[in-house]
């Protein structure tokens, strides 16, 4: 009895000295106080209505113990807590934190807060009405912010759904993004990636950012600009995810996981993403041969093609916080891609009068598979000082490509009797392959040396060798044995290897902002036809005679003339290096009638870009206003001409030309043009000056055209929204011609419930004109060349979220679950 009155004084005393000693056990002590403590209560505005999904953490120190977010009626419950002394700190954007001294111990193990009252923070509101058109046009001293989340009409599919309502940026006809008419090099999290648009789901974007002009912090090759799609991420504890369906015609599928679980020092990342058409297309080539003005013949062509395609793309990524300031994140990407591709094709040779010479048809199957995986590590480390910070990472991917090809081409005469003397149908099997490996090592520091200075190094290393080759093969009828037909086989190799370093410096003058930065960059390209034993190289720098082939500087001017108003000015320099298939002198067979060869004299073209940019709040949008200037030495440029052995065969090669300039007005305004009712304007005017000749023949033009973006977004009661938008890109000219106008509408429908359901229906291309082309006049021939990506299609999505703010919660027993499971991390 003695020893149960011992034991109990005992444990008395151990709790009273765990209650005054915050909660912590004594020294040596074994026994824990159990996670039974509430903090609950109600979060309200000035005019006490509740704030939804307001973030409230409990701290110690400045550890997170525990966290949610309000409900729709403002409450919200801490669970499971420990005794001890804490901080409640309440957030939500636009109001002034709270921050509120707790004590739990066994007295009051459960606690009503009452009602807190968050107020108004005037100087965050600015900056807050400003956030919220960052989604149209913010602007930072080197890239404009585009917020993509909320766009309804490309939920559920690809990147290319999302270009479609970025300012400025247009899809050429393989879909590959362009930024003002030059190819974009694409990034993802401000990295380099070998994923094309179709293989990134458009659910796991959050931002785009347009880089228009790229500082030397960027790859020199980047003539085109940068556009860096940023993907969803979360850095706070617990976990959240979401699971997107949908359906539509033509055979559309597609279907999303992802799931984030966060618990310092572990971060764990999984996506997995489907994605299936099939787009039956149409297109068409007219061409009119020409012998001195006059008229000597004609071909007609046309296509009808089934395009099949399935993606599948799975990741996962692991963090470690090593500490607090140094993190390891390993991640690995798969995505896997099957191509289909039926094509039927007539074709028709007439004489200048329009009578039949001949016609034919030819049906091509192709069936394209592919694999790509990529490996990172990467290493970051914060510092004390806030914005100081050093991060490296190792990148390794890997491509592998199957794509065989069977083709019968069936030629008739006049009368449609089959040509004698030559096998028909013609049969040939082209057996294409491609291995390509890439290997990238990249290490940046920023140091802001105080508020208005910041010095940037960097170094990056990258390394491309591949493997390809394409033998083409002809039925014999005589012998019954497929022949290899070694004038249109090739087998390649590939070694590029780029080496650069950079610096930037930015500082403050006067109220001018100045960022100076210069990038130097060693590059050596080498292709080796290993079937006709012909090598094509170029390097540079190859002595010290040209080092200035290598040296890119940048400068960027910004001055911010009050809350409202700011301007920009930049310029650079930048190097295109010419890619294999422009350079490998080999015959790329397309149709009958088209052929491309590459042209093993080319060399680099050098670009100067110059951009000067205002941008205006309004009070009820803004407004963002750029003039520019490119020039660019030695450009590449197609040029396309017939064969000398046969004149229906029309040659594509690349030239360099001697110089070309454009120069333009870039316009973005987003405006609330009624309650509920947004709207978003963009239009590029461009006028174009091309100097190039070939054998003496100019393939000079110049002219002017535009594009033009219209997005309505209308904000319905009970969570509905519609959105509206369409696109029109005037004919611009090019060496030989011009391309023909582009021009379509798309539009939306979602219903958001209370930000768990996200019900989505859209329609692409609503009145099915989205068809691309292009007029080239020469001495030659004219032709008229239409094709189409894709049709008019309906989809439906259905988007799941869900999430948890949980700080332990790998460490909490099944029946101690915390309330309010809302999705709240969205």
């Amino acid at each position: 009895m003695k020893i149960n009155i011992v034991a109990f004084l005992m444990l008395a005393l151990s709790i009273g000295m765990s209650a005054q000693n915050n909660g912590a056990p004594a020294a040596g002590s074994k026994f824990k106080m159990p996670n039974i403590g509430r903090l609950y209560g109600k979060i309200v505005d000035g005019s006490k209505a509740p704030v939804s999904y307001a973030s409230v953490i409990l701290l110690k120190g400045d550890s997170v113990i525990a966290g949610n977010f309000t409900k729709d009626n403002g409450d919200f419950s801490l669970d499971n807590l420990p005794v001890g002394k804490f901080t409640v700190k309440v957030t939500f954007l636009g109001y002034k934190t709270i921050q509120k001294p707790v004590v739990i111990n066994m007295q009051n193990l459960e606690q009503d807060l009452g009602n807190l009252t968050l107020g108004a923070d005037d100087k965050l509101l600015k900056t807050v009405e400003i956030d919220a058109e960052k989604s149209a046009s913010e602007m930072s001293i080197d890239r404009k912010v585009f917020n993509v989340d909320k766009d309804i009409t490309s939920k559920g599919g690809t990147a290319m759904d999302v270009m479609k309502n970025i300012p400025s940026v247009t899809l050429d006809d393989n879909g590959n993004a362009q930024l003002r008419q030059n190819p974009a090099t694409i990034y993802i999290d401000g990295r380099p990636t070998t994923l094309t648009l179709d293989q990134i789901p458009s659910d796991q974007i959050d931002r785009v950012e347009v880089i228009t002009n790229p500082s030397a912090k960027f790859e020199a090759s980047a003539t085109g600009g940068i556009i860096n799609i940023v993907m969803k991420t979360n850095s706070k504890p617990g976990y959240n995810g979401i699971l997107t369906a949908g359906v539509g015609t033509n055979d559309r599928y597609n279907g999303t996981f992802a799931l984030n679980i966060r618990q310092k020092p572990w971060g764990l990342a999984i996506v997995y993403n489907y994605n299936s058409s099939d787009n039956p297309v149409h297109g068409y080539t007219n061409r009119t041969s020409l012998l001195n003005g006059e008229t000597t013949g004609y071909l007609n062509s046309s296509d009808n093609t089934n395009f099949k395609h399935t993606f599948q793309m799975g990741s996962i990524a692991v963090d470690y916080a090593l500490n607090n300031r140094n993190t390891l994140t390993l991640s690995q990407n798969i995505v896997a891609g099957d191509f289909l591709t039926h094509d039927n094709q007539t074709f028709n040779y007439l004489d200048q009068n329009g009578a039949s010479l001949g016609s034919g048809y030819r049906t091509a199957y192709t069936h394209t598979q592919f694999q790509n995986y990529t490996t990172k590590l990467l290493y970051k480390k914060t510092f004390p000082k806030k914005g100081q910070e050093l991060t490296a990472d190792i990148d390794y991917n890997t491509l592998t490509a199957l794509s065989p090809s069977n083709y019968s081409t069936t030629s008739l005469d006049q009368w449609g009797n089959a040509l004698p003397g030559q096998p028909n149908p013609a049969l040939q099997v082209n057996n294409g392959s491609n291995i390509s490996q890439m290997y990238t090592f990249q290490a940046d520091y920023v140091n802001p040396i105080n508020d208005s200075t910041k010095l940037e190094l960097g170094v990056r290393s990258n390394y491309r060798p591949s493997l390809s080759y394409l033998d083409v093969s002809e039925l014999n009828y005589n012998t019954g044995v497929y022949a290899l037909d070694t004038f249109l086989t090739s087998h390649y190799k590939i070694k590029d290897l780029v080496n650069a370093a950079y610096i930037n410096y930015s500082t403050r003058w006067k109220r001018l902002d100045f960022m100076l930065g210069m990038r130097f960059e060693d590059s050596y390209y080498q292709g080796i036809l290993t079937d006709k034993n012909a090598t094509f190289t170029y390097e540079y720098p190859s002595s010290t005679d040209n080092i200035m082939n290598s040296l890119f500087p940048s400068l960027f001017i910004s001055k911010t003339l009050n809350s409202k108003q700011q301007w920009q000015f930049n310029v650079s320099r930048k190097l295109n290096r010419p890619n294999y298939r422009q350079m490998m002198p080999f015959i790329m067979f397309s149709d009958k009638s088209n052929y491309t060869i590459g042209n093993p004299n080319l060399t680099p073209e050098f670009i100067t870009l110059a951009e000067a940019n205002f941008s205006q709040q309004l009070n009820k949008g803004n407004f963002l206003f750029t003039l520019f200037y490119r020039n660019t030495m030695n450009p590449l440029t197609p040029y396309s001409y017939p064969s000398l052995t046969d004149p229906t065969v029309l040659i594509t090669t690349t030239i360099n030309g001697k110089q070309s300039n454009t120069a333009g007005v870039d316009f973005t305004l987003k405006y609330e043009l009624v309650k509920n009712l947004e709207a978003t304007w963009n239009v590029n005017l461009f006028y174009t000056v091309i100097d190039a000749s070939y054998e003496g023949t100019s393939v000079s033009n110049q002219g002017s055209n535009y594009t033009t973006k219209l997005n309505f977004v209308y904000h319905f009661p009970k969570s509905f929204n519609f959105q509206l938008s369409g696109s029109y890109e005037s004919p611009k000219v090019i060496p030989q011609g011009t391309t023909t106008a582009l021009y379509f509408a798309d539009c939306g429908l979602s219903k958001d419930i209370k930000k768990f359901l996200i019900f989505t229906l859209s329609v692409s291309d609503i009145f099915n004109t989205k068809s691309r082309g292009t007029n080239l006049i020469t001495d030659q021939y004219t032709q008229e060349l239409v094709t189409r990506r894709e049709i008019r299609y309906v989809k439906f999505t259905v988007t799941m979220r869900f999430g948890k703010a949980d700080a332990s919660i790998f460490k909490r027993k099944p029946q101690q679950q915390q309330q309010g499971d809302d999705g709240g991390f969205f």
